[in-house]
């Protein structure tokens, strides 16, 4: 009987693991059949033409949810504008009511990768675009408003898919309740802004993917209006905050490898008489999690390839000045293979987190855990 416990268990885990790993979509889809010349429309004022929809590869048969938003602005200034003010309550997010008393900005979201095209105009080949960013108010686990961001390729304007989506425990994955909720509270949240020069509605006749058709319109003013609105001062902390974290992730991650190797020659310093593998396996479990630890608190929201960089590079940095505060001039080419492994591993996780690509995450941290394994099991 307890062994059929244990089976059960066992399934059960398995069954979420696999639901966890099939909600995610492809990180890296091949280029599949672009759109027809009539499935595009010209967003006024943008110069281009856009395919009205998301797809989860670079291919119109993968299509998702329709794009309801086209903001005509810098894209730097738009993310600028929802992250640094907004006007909602983005703990609690109600359909109805969308002003609080305590504004907070959008936070960084986390979601699959989508894309969607855009062309210079109908008889051009265009451009899969890959959304840039994504933001969302609310709880992951609960419910919450969610955006995806598609800076075009050229000229200043945005594309925006907006929706309203819940956490399906059944499921494992968000389940979109509609993409008109959506944009109907990014209107609210932006419709009132000093910088916001107009919000209009424009049709332009393809429905699907939620859509009936429309897409709301919003241009800003002038940049320097936004600037003004936002505040210098708030430009320049989030890049002292930004400059801030790039410095702490390395450091953090070479301050723990220095930081168990000095308390365990600490520790045996301090007794003696007790057997050092003691201390090891009390410390070992800091250096096996705190790294990734450390880059799932701090790459969240990183731009993706320098998140990989910095966790890679403070990793290898610790290894290398562990090494030399321990007389070690010389490393076994095996032994050298193996710290270039775990840092590339590590590397691979921290880029996941940072784009918010579960895929590519899960596959880092289990090279993390594979690397570990061989070099604990003395195959290195």
């Amino acid at each position: 009987m307890r062994t059929r416990r244990v089976l059960l268990v066992g399934m059960l885990l398995a069954s979420v693991v696999v639901g966890l790993l099939v909600g995610v979509g492809p990180s890296d889809p091949n280029t599949g059949s672009d759109p027809a010349s009539e499935q595009l429309v010209a967003p006024e004022e943008t110069g281009s033409h856009l395919w009205p929809y998301t797809s989860r590869s670079r291919s119109v048969d993968d299509r998702t949810l329709a794009i309801n938003v086209v903001v005509r602005a810098e894209p730097d200034a738009l993310r600028q504008a929802l992250v640094s003010r907004s006007d909602g309550n983005w703990t609690e997010v109600e359909r109805d009511e969308a002003v609080a008393a305590d504004a907070s900005p959008w936070q960084d979201a986390r979601g699959a990768s989508r894309y969607t095209y855009v062309a210079p105009d109908r008889n051009t080949t265009g451009t899969w675009v890959r959304a840039d960013y994504q933001l969302s108010t609310g709880a992951y686990l609960g419910r919450r408003v969610h955006i995806r961001a598609y800076p075009a390729p050229s000229g200043n304007w945005t594309a925006i898919q907006a929706h309203e989506e819940y956490w399906d425990w059944f499921r494992l994955r968000h389940s979109v309740t509609g993409i008109r909720p959506g944009s109907a509270y990014l209107e609210r949240d932006l419709r009132d802004e000093p910088f916001v020069a107009a919000v209009a509605r424009e049709y332009h006749g393809l429905d699907g993917g939620g859509g009936d058709g429309w897409i709301t319109a919003i241009e800003f003013a002038v940049p320097a209006l936004l600037v003004g609105a936002v505040g210098a001062g708030d430009v320049v902390l989030d890049d002292w905050r930004r400059g801030l974290v790039d410095v702490a992730l390395p450091l953090a991650l070479a301050a723990t490898l220095l930081g168990v190797r000095s308390l365990g020659l600490a520790a045996e310093s301090v007794v003696p008489g007790l057997d050092p593998r003691v201390f090891a396996a009390g410390l070992y479990p800091v250096l096996a999690v705190g790294p990734p630890a450390l880059v799932r608190w701090l790459a969240p929201g990183r731009p993706a390839g320098r998140a990989a960089v910095l966790a890679g590079g403070g990793l290898g940095a610790g290894v290398v000045l562990d090494l030399v505060g321990v007389g070690v001039r010389v490393l076994p080419i095996r032994l050298a293979i193996h710290r270039l492994g775990l840092c590339c591993a590590l590397g691979l996780f921290a880029l996941g987190v940072a784009r918010g690509d579960r895929r590519s995450a899960a596959a880092g941290l289990a090279a993390w855990a594979v690397a570990l394994a061989v070099a604990l099991g003395g195959y290195v």
